[in-house]
């Protein structure tokens, strides 16, 4: 999945609203949809997590942030940012899981974008 053309196209689809190019934006939500429902939702996030207090902090690679993304998922699920899934927050400055170590931040942070892509899997053919 690639994220940097996600960015991209969410910043597209912010535009075209702006704009009020309603079927534009709706095209190319329906293309984002796709692309986020396809194959497994993995974000592009560092090895190394931060432990502290029983949270796991992770961070993107490349000190990305995808605002526009997030933005995007947080309108389509009628919820704020930080997008909250389960015992996750996700944020433009990264994902943060309620975990005491490497492993199970890990695999809660695969679990909680599994229930994300659920939630936005939802969401095809019904955006307003």
């Amino acid at each position: 999945m690639d994220f940097e053309k996600l960015e991209d196209l969410a910043t597209e689809v912010n535009l075209a609203r702006n704009q009020n190019l309603r079927s534009k934006a709706k095209e190319v939500e329906e293309e984002m949809l796709k692309s986020l429902t396809e194959d497994q939702l993995d974000f592009p996030i560092e090895e190394d997590v931060l432990i502290n207090n029983n949270s796991a902090s992770f961070v993107y690679k490349n000190n990305k942030t995808y605002p526009a993304l997030l933005e995007f998922i947080a309108r389509i699920l009628h919820v704020d940012i930080p997008i909250r899934i389960k015992e996750s927050k996700f944020g433009p400055g990264g994902i943060i899981v309620n975990a005491g170590n490497k492993e199970d931040a890990h695999q809660l942070l695969q679990d909680c974008c599994r229930e994300l892509q659920i939630l936005i899997k939802g969401k095809e053919g019904h955006i307003d």
